[in-house]
């Protein structure tokens, strides 16, 4: 072996022992780092992890029972209450009572789920697709106590049969009758005021929508007549107080929709195609503004009477068998 072969051995061999004794320090060094960081690890799971949880949720619960409601059960309107709420006491609740699509949640009022339904389909009325938005209505119609507020505020001239502003004794939960279609209106818009919200009558379409939901049945209780659930000549023929027949009650909520008392809507007659009979086409060569009125009244028989039936009269009208009832939208 040359000399330089044997120098270049005993390089290599220095270099060898060298990394060699690096070794080891570096694998201590690393056992310890990672021995900290399991120690480090398991003192903040200790201190911060989930055996804690409890003494946060303590207080949320807390809070909770402090405000003594229940948030897993809601507690429906008793049917049994028949008083209609004053116009008055609905403007201080609606503020109060609201649902996060702005609609008004107040006694009196029921919410109206939205969709399409099919109106029309017989001689007088084409079929008719309507898209609906989702709104509240009046839970009955206007009562003779509601529309003798709207009387003393405005001086508006009393219904048929009042002496000056006061309604027939027991008759306060009656349906107010003998208004025209600009009473109507005119109610509505004094109501709008003091509800700061957009107060007017339901067009066909939503009154349909409210008596029947979006299964399009003949009555409020289903498809079959049934006498003991609305007010027609076969129960007697006379006007009843509202929330008298309690199977008259729509899927939304809303009492008597059919019979007992037609309902004034928006919707006007425009020309002889919507018109029911003759007496309605001669009103329109006439000149006269002509309103659709919805559901039948105590006045006719059960034939008559349905969810789909309507006719149309003059909006100055003034009979004792036509009431109404308004929708509320709140502004948005």
């Amino acid at each position: 072996m040359s000399e330089k072969t044997a120098q270049a051995l005993e390089i290599s061999s220095a270099v060898k022992s060298v990394e060699e004794s690096r070794v080891l320090p570096l694998a201590i060094a690393g056992l310890i780092c990672f021995a900290i960081s399991v120690m480090l690890g398991c003192g903040a799971w200790y201190l911060f992890g989930s055996h804690n949880d409890s003494k946060i949720e303590q207080p949320i619960v807390a809070d909770l029972q402090k405000t003594n409601v229940s948030v897993f059960e809601a507690k429906p309107t008793p049917t049994e209450t028949f008083a209609p709420t004053p116009a008055s006491e609905i403007s201080g609740q609606l503020e109060a009572n609201q649902t996060e699509t702005n609609q008004p949640e107040i006694e009196g009022i029921v919410k109206v789920e939205g969709g399409e339904i099919v109106t029309g389909g017989d001689a007088n009325r084409p079929l008719k697709r309507s898209i609906i938005n989702d709104f509240a209505i009046a839970e009955t119609e206007v009562t003779n106590a509601q529309y003798a507020e709207f009387v003393k505020e405005t001086n508006r001239a009393a219904p048929l049969g009042w002496k000056g502003d006061k309604f027939p004794d027991g008759q306060e939960n009656y349906p107010v009758t003998n208004i025209s279609w600009r009473d109507a209106d005119a109610f509505c818009r004094w109501l709008a005021k003091k509800l700061d919200a957009e107060v007017r009558l339901p067009t066909e379409a939503e009154w349909e929508l409210a008596a029947t939901g979006r299964a399009g049945k003949k009555y409020p209780w289903g498809d079959g007549w049934n006498k003991e659930a609305a007010n027609s000549q076969e129960s007697g023929g006379k006007i009843s107080a509202v929330k008298s027949f309690a199977l008259n009650r729509s899927p939304s909520g809303a009492f008597d929709m059919v019979g007992n008392v037609w309902e004034w809507t928006q919707d006007k007659v425009t020309d002889k195609n919507g018109a029911t009979d003759e007496q309605v086409e001669q009103a329109l060569k006439g000149g006269e503004i002509l309103r659709v009125v919805k559901g039948g009244s105590a006045g006719e028989t059960a034939s008559q009477i349905s969810a789909q039936a309507r006719y149309q009269i003059p909006e100055t009208t003034k009979v004792p068998t036509v009431g109404f009832r308004y929708v509320v939208v709140r502004k948005q």
